[in-house]
């Protein structure tokens, strides 16, 4: 088995590991900028009695964030990948394992991206610490894991085909399929908070602008990560 492949195994369950232990503890526990934002920094599980017996986490309401489902997802690609190389140390990896990887590491980007120059910005603006989205296990869902999955997809996902343009379609499914019950909880029966902010304020008109914003990033972002893949992947 080649250094590459050692690499991109280690890299890959990393990512799964870590993404379990993070989703599982922002579920818990919440993220610091909820809880600050809760004003309480308490670092216990919040849990209370549920409807129907039982208990009830208070920080459920995480798993409705495309931060969440675009981790678990990336962590699950990831897995499925290291296990692929494990079975075929030296066998170059399918167009259907690169094209997963790649939907998933363009949606990991997508996170990490609104995260960097959106969201913590806005937070900074209203008198809030930038480094709160980026802090404790934040550090790996919005940071860490979306760059090692670039990394990973770039230089160790090693493929005899190049990336063509229906990959890099395919990696706006996330957000689009993710966009319809958003659109439908924040817009129409209002049962979610806009917690991107997308709206600002109130404003629905801004929808389909972010929308072909979120889409156009999505395509961009996929668009690069395909052409520098296909710069330095090469066969082993």
């Amino acid at each position: 088995m080649s250094r590459n492949r050692k690499t991109f195994i280690a890299i890959n369950l990393f990512i799964f590991i870590t993404m379990i232990i993070a989703v599982t503890s922002t579920l818990i526990f919440g993220s610091r900028a909820t809880r600050l934002d809760a004003g309480t920094t308490a670092g216990v599980a919040q849990i209370t009695e549920g409807a129907f017996g039982g208990v009830e986490i208070k920080y459920w309401h995480h798993v409705a964030s495309f931060t969440i489902l675009s981790n678990i997802f990336l962590g699950i690609v990831a897995l499925i990948s290291a296990i692929i190389a494990l079975k075929n140390p030296n066998k170059p990896f399918s167009p259907k394992v690169s094209t997963w990887y790649l939907i998933a590491a363009t949606s990991a980007m997508l996170t990490f991206l609104v995260v960097i120059f959106f969201l913590a910005p806005m937070r900074a603006m209203n008198g809030k610490n930038y480094f709160d989205m980026l802090l404790e296990q934040m550090f790996f869902l919005h940071f860490l894991n979306p760059i090692l999955s670039t990394v990973s997809f770039v230089f160790f996902l090693n493929t005899k085909e190049k990336i063509g343009l229906k990959p890099r379609l395919l990696s706006i499914l996330p957000p689009v399929i993710y966009s319809t019950p958003y659109i439908f909880c924040v817009c129409i029966i209002k049962c979610w908070p806009d917690f991107y902010g997308l709206t600002f304020g109130g404003k629905y008109y801004y929808i389909p602008i972010d929308y072909l914003v979120v889409c156009g990033i999505m395509f961009g972002v996929s668009s690069v990560l395909a052409a520098l893949h296909n710069h330095f992947s090469k066969p082993e």
